[in-house]
């Protein structure tokens, strides 16, 4: 056995002195590959805009994110995985921004509006992907596409509800419920046809008209 102070003994004890190599761990590495993701989602949603869907391969994807192709596909299996992404990263903040909103207590007025400031604020950031939530929907396949319409009916049924309590509630007029929230989203839907940043007001400026004209109506009201 060896003493105290033999030098056997010293770099044992300076090896248990000596911290342990740091690992890099799977939070780093999920966070690279959520980032990685994100970037080929906006710069296949930019190509999508520009080209069209069906006329962008993965090669030109993968050179727009700056990666080799067989990088790429290491973050993604192909371009319906990519159209599906974009679809989720739609649907899944809408629903979270209103749920905040409902939570927070917010009126019924006020939380209508900002679903139209979230829509048009996304048509501000990422019209790219706007426009291929709304004509390519079926493009990501059978099983994709029933989880995204399963999530925009259980969308349009919340604020079916919220809109069915106001009427209950005297905020709103009394009308046919579905037809009333299908003319509400027809109006900011439609304008990733139109809205174009730079050219038209701030996102929540113009997502403000829209929902006043839709909210107090076209026809002027009688004095008195």
């Amino acid at each position: 056995m060896d003493k105290a102070g033999s030098p056997a003994r010293r770099q044992e004890e300076a090896a248990q002195d000596k911290p342990a190599p740091r690992k890099r761990g799977p939070k780093v590495d999920v966070e690279l590959t959520r980032q990685r993701r994100a970037d080929i989602t906006r710069e296949a949603a930019n190509l999508f805009d520009k080209v069209g869907y069906h006329r962008v391969n993965m090669e030109m994807i993968a050179e727009a994110a700056g990666l080799k192709k067989p990088t790429l596909y290491h973050y993604v299996a192909g371009k319906e995985e990519i159209l599906f992404r974009m679809q989720e990263s739609m649907m899944l903040p809408l629903r979270e921004r209103l749920n905040e909103r409902i939570a927070a207590g917010m009126d019924t007025m006020s939380i209508l509006r900002g679903i139209y400031e979230d829509i048009f604020r996304n048509l501000h950031d990422s019209p790219g992907t706007v426009r291929s939530f709304f004509e390519h929907q079926r493009d990501v396949g059978p099983e994709r596409e029933a989880e995204i319409r399963k999530q925009r009916v259980e969308f349009t049924a919340q604020v079916m509800k919220i809109i069915s309590d106001g009427m209950d509630a005297g905020i709103i007029n009394r009308a046919d419920v579905r037809l009333m929230t299908l003319c509400f989203f027809g109006v900011a839907n439609w304008a990733y046809q139109w809205y174009r940043p730079g050219r038209d007001p701030e996102p929540e400026v113009i997502a403000g008209q829209c929902f006043d004209i839709f909210a107090r109506g076209m026809a002027a009201r009688p004095a008195g």
